[in-house]
């Protein structure tokens, strides 16, 4: 077992993964957000109880193994709630004659943060590749703990002008190693509801000042124009990038003028327009996944893998959802993209068996196996497969996305100290939501703390 480079102790001291910031996953779940709870929270005056079914949870499965006769891997995914990965592994040990077995990824984000960290900071050689997000590819990939691809890439002829650059660049690599190949594709749309929008006469907003206008005339009785998710738990997270990006900031640059204008356009949706709850601030994805599916919401800009969870909750689906590409805020009309890929543990002592498997995932036809559970994949040339389309019905809106260009889209800035720029803006950020600060003081605060961190990353 080889040495790791950075103890566990000072991995987490510096990356703070045992912190608050548990949905800093770049999609909405892994596995389409079935993990709402069964049972909706209790009503309040700002919540009336839903008449409607909740979804049901499908049970996690508890992994499987192939055997072959070159060999075996370990592979870490997320739960497959419908059996469809099994497909993948069956014909990659048919095809290779390479056993695989299926570890099943801990389903909340933290646990399963701390479950890698822990056997990656360990030097444990259990894990031969996993299904790594955004996050940990640069976390990981400074720490030694991943194989860079360089070498796969081209052993494989993968031609990653097929990809969405700013997924290669941006979030698949750090210091100009690529540290992970991205395999499902998860980028922000704005879902909305077309029966109420044909009831109101309004049509998609293209512009932040259109956005609160449309948004007046969708809120009535019980339901609002549009749904937010304030909680920081990562979801608050989520929500300052991509409307400060809009305006030109970032959350790691909470100090751009754009940023403090979007962020008080933000808690004026819900404290001055009265367009979205009061409750915003304690609003997660959950919740509001079950508002949305118990009529409560009229727009929603979330992660484009609840469309696949709302189209298979029958009890709800109607064909009355569709999206609309991000109207254009003071800067630009972006939204946020991210993804999952494949990434090889440095650790493994299989790492030509592992290289296969990345090299097998990569090729269309296998990548294309995803839409069995709703995904979208990764390779663009996918996106306007028929049968993409139909199965994973987020596919349109990401090729309109590519159609409009590469600026379309952008991925959320990452260091390998992500988590504690997370920690300090949604700290910070959240007290101004709730009152407790002004704007300038939580972007003050904030940035005292990121700063520093920014610094420390960028200058190593």
């Amino acid at each position: 077992m080889k040495t790791p480079k950075l103890s566990r102790r000072s991995f987490l001291k510096t990356s703070a993964l045992t912190m608050a910031g548990v949905a800093l996953a770049s999609c909405a779940a892994p596995v389409p957000p079935a993990a709402a709870p069964t049972t909706a929270p209790a009503a309040t005056a700002e919540q009336k109880a839903e008449s409607k079914p909740t979804p049901t949870v499908i049970p996690t499965p508890a992994g499987f193994s192939t055997t072959g006769d070159k060999g075996n891997i370990d592979v870490v995914y997320w739960a497959d709630s419908n059996q469809s990965f099994k497909t993948v592994v069956d014909k990659f040990t048919e095809e290779t004659g390479i056993g695989v077995t299926y570890e099943v990824a801990p389903a909340g984000y933290l646990t399963w943060q701390q479950f890698m960290t822990t056997r990656l900071a360990s030097g444990d050689t259990t894990t031969d590749a996993f299904h790594c997000d955004d996050f940990q590819a640069a976390i990981y990939g400074q720490a030694g703990w991943l194989e860079p691809l360089e070498p796969t890439i081209q052993k494989y002829s993968i031609d990653l002008a097929d990809w969405p650059q700013t997924l290669i660049k941006d979030v698949s690599s750090w210091k100009g190693k690529l540290y992970r190949l991205p395999w499902g594709n998860d980028t922000e749309i704005f879902f909305y509801r077309t029966d109420y929008f044909k009831e109101a006469g309004v049509e998609p907003p293209k512009t932040w000042e259109e956005l609160v206008e449309v948004a007046k005339k969708l809120t009535k009785d019980d339901r609002y124009g549009i749904a937010l998710s304030g909680s920081k738990t990562g979801e608050l997270g989520n929500e300052i990038q991509h409307w400060t990006n809009q305006a030109g900031g970032a959350i790691n640059r909470l100090d751009d003028p754009g940023s403090k204008e979007a962020i008080v356009f933000y808690k004026e949706l819900f404290s001055k327009h009265k367009v979205a709850p009061a409750s915003v601030p304690q609003e997660d994805y959950s919740t509001v996944f079950q508002g949305w599916l118990g009529d409560k919401y009229a727009m929603w800009w979330c992660w484009d893998g609840f469309f696949g969870a709302m189209r298979t909750n029958k009890d709800f689906w109607k064909s009355q959802v569709s999206a609309f590409l991000p109207p254009m805020g003071p800067k630009n009309a972006q939204t946020v993209t991210g993804c999952w890929g494949w990434a090889i543990s440095a650790y493994s002592e299989k790492k030509e068996l592992a290289e296969q498997w990345v090299g097998f995932t990569a090729r269309p036809e296998i990548m294309k196996l995803q839409i069995l559970r709703g995904r979208v994949p990764a390779r663009m040339s996918l996106w306007s497969d028929p049968e993409v389309q139909d199965q994973a019905p987020s596919a349109p809106f990401l090729e309109a996305l590519a159609k409009a260009g590469p600026d379309s889209v952008k991925a959320r800035p990452v260091t390998p100290s992500i988590q504690e720029i997370y920690d300090a803006a949604e700290q910070n950020i959240h007290s101004y939501l709730t009152d407790q600060v002004n704007v300038e003081t939580a972007i003050d605060n904030a940035m005292k703390k990121i700063k520093p961190i920014l610094d420390r990353d960028m200058g190593s």
